[in-house]
């Protein structure tokens, strides 16, 4: 009798603690009401946690009202130089100025849909410049058709990137001009391949990054010297996918980048790196990754 009641006994006990569950506080990850923690802001561009870069501020306007600010982001800022305007935004938060310090120009895709979300993808490549001690310029194209690509109207969107470059950075914070890097995706890598390198490849200093594009040019409007076809790191990645074959990206910009390559490899530079990665389209390729691993070669 007295085991069958202390056997009774055991099973209510195990059938309060089922019914109940345990004890143990619940952390802030477990309480549900806390709400799962989601990915950080920039590792759909290829930077996840732990790194720090993972997740940087968000652009405020607070910050933008510091236009010209060593340390701070300004958006939309307006820049006019022989009759032609248009908006840009530079990014100098985390760059320490006692330090050396250099420059990544970034050049939108045709629509320019990166700059009109300055806290999206810009952010986080801002945040890899500036773990190299580098600004982002990122600017929007004068287009003056309306269409917003930058390589349509190449001998009027070059010379204002080009004095947009010299008065708003170049002039007003002095960076080492020896480290300034082109990035442009899709429209913005035809700008650089078809305008930027074979017309001026002074401004090209340290190396220049083509994603999803960046094609053959034909011919060489301004002639390299030596050393910049020694020295230049020119990178062109598009994904295998990214052949136009979709309706929602009819460019084939797999095309592009493989003749581009090839053809400044042939003109003589010697640094050209292509890459092709399986399985990546237009709009998948982790963009703050690629620029991370351009930077550190």
């Amino acid at each position: 009798m007295l085991v069958a009641a202390v056997l009774a006994v055991i099973l209510v006990l195990l059938g309060l603690l089922v019914f109940f569950g345990p004890t143990v506080p619940l952390s802030q990850d477990q309480d549900p009401e806390a709400g799962a923690a989601g990915p950080a802001r920039c590792e759909e561009h290829g930077i996840s946690s732990p790194d720090p870069r993972a997740d940087p501020e968000p652009v405020s306007g607070a910050e933008n009202e510091a236009a010209g600010a060593e340390g701070a982001v300004q958006l939309d800022e307006e820049f006019t130089a022989d009759g032609v305007t248009s908006g840009y935004h530079l990014y100098t938060r985390d760059v320490d100025f006692d330090e050396p310090v250099g420059v990544v120009v970034r050049l939108h895709g045709d629509g320019g849909a990166e700059y009109a979300e300055p806290d999206g993808l810009l952010n986080c490549l801002a945040a890899v410049a500036a773990s190299h001690n580098m600004m982002l310029l990122a600017p929007l194209t004068p287009d003056v058709n309306g269409e917003e690509t930058w390589w349509e109207d190449i001998s009027t969107n070059l010379p204002w990137l080009q004095d947009l470059l010299s008065a708003r950075v170049l002039e007003t914070y002095a960076p080492d001009t020896e480290d300034v890097w082109w990035m442009g995706y899709s429209g913005g890598a035809e700008m650089i391949s078809y305008g930027v390198l074979p017309r001026s490849p002074q401004v090209v200093t340290g190396g220049a990054v083509m994603i999803g594009g960046g094609g053959s040019p034909g011919a060489l409007r301004e002639e390299p010297t030596a050393e910049q076809r020694a020295s230049l790191d020119l990178t062109w990645i598009t994904g295998t996918l990214d052949d136009g074959s979709v309706p929602y990206a009819p460019f084939d910009a797999l095309t592009a980048a493989q003749e581009g390559s090839s053809w400044y490899r042939e003109q003589g530079f010697e640094q050209v790196r292509a890459e092709f990665p399986e399985g990546e389209d237009h709009f998948s390729l982790p963009q703050a990754r690629i620029l991370e691993d351009a930077l550190r070669q």
